[in-house]
């Protein structure tokens, strides 16, 4: 049997890896669409377990082979995911993961899924249903709510302290994201902020020859969103201290 963690870079994930990490390696569905922070994060949390639980530990690194990053299908396929079509859930995190498993089929697998004691009865996590592979809560199942994992990686040093924009985990340009925390990638890291500005203003330019508009936020578009940004005279934590951290999009980003 091999034991596998499923990897986002947030808090319930992480702490699996240091509890678990002396016995499982870990996975991590690369969409090409991360923050940096999470790159970074996969490398921190990494080193930690190689020296303190096992040299050989690894945090595989998969994406969909057939498609390529989410980026690149959304401006192949012209179809940015939204809430009602959550195709990148599916495609780029729980599929990249399943095929990565199948090579574990005569010995069997096991994946660790990071739902906390808080969250018993009100999510499962998002995951394949691939008939050899057994999906635990290992965290759930012990009893550790969010409050004690939080506990956990400060006390190893691994609590990751992300920006106001990551609040809700997901990708850069996660549709779960509000306008707040838009503006705070704007005004913070411009940059990533761009990535999804100009996806957005390619897909807006297909559909407007045919007569139609796209936005990803449904109030407003990124570049009025950069400008107000570029035009405010605030901190960034006083503005976006108000985002609110509890929706989360039920697939398990930075958890």
């Amino acid at each position: 049997m091999k034991y596998f963690i499923s990897f986002s870079g947030g808090v319930e994930s992480s702490t699996m890896c240091v509890l678990f990490g002396n016995k499982a390696d870990a996975i991590f569905a690369d969409t090409g669409f991360e923050h940096q922070q999470i790159y970074d994060r996969i490398e921190l949390v990494e080193k930690w377990v190689q020296n303190f639980h096992r040299p050989d530990f690894k945090i595989h690194k998969v994406k969909n082979e057939k498609y390529g990053t989410l980026p690149e299908y959304i401006k192949s396929s012209h179809f940015y995911p939204n809430f009602k079509t959550r195709y990148c859930t599916r495609m780029f995190k729980i599929e990249p993961i399943d095929n990565y498993l199948k090579q574990f089929e005569n010995e069997g697998a096991e994946i660790m899924i990071g739902l906390n004691a808080d969250e018993v009865g009100q999510r499962t996590g998002a995951h394949g249903l691939i008939p050899f592979v057994k999906y635990s809560y290992p965290l759930a199942d012990n009893g550790l709510n969010r409050a004690a994992c939080i506990a956990i990686l400060k006390k190893v040093g691994l609590y990751p302290e992300f920006p106001p924009y990551m609040k809700r985990g997901g990708c850069i340009g996660c549709y779960y994201k509000s306008d707040k925390e838009y503006l705070a990638m704007a005004a913070i890291n411009p940059a990533e902020f761009k990535i999804v500005q100009d996806i957005e203003e390619e897909l807006n330019e297909y559909f407007t020859i045919r007569n139609k508009f796209f936005s990803i936020r449904p109030t407003k578009k990124m570049a009025d969103i950069k400008q107000e940004a570029l035009s405010s005279l605030f901190k960034p934590e006083e503005v976006y201290a108000t985002i609110n951290d509890a929706t989360k999009c039920g697939v398990f980003c930075n958890r």
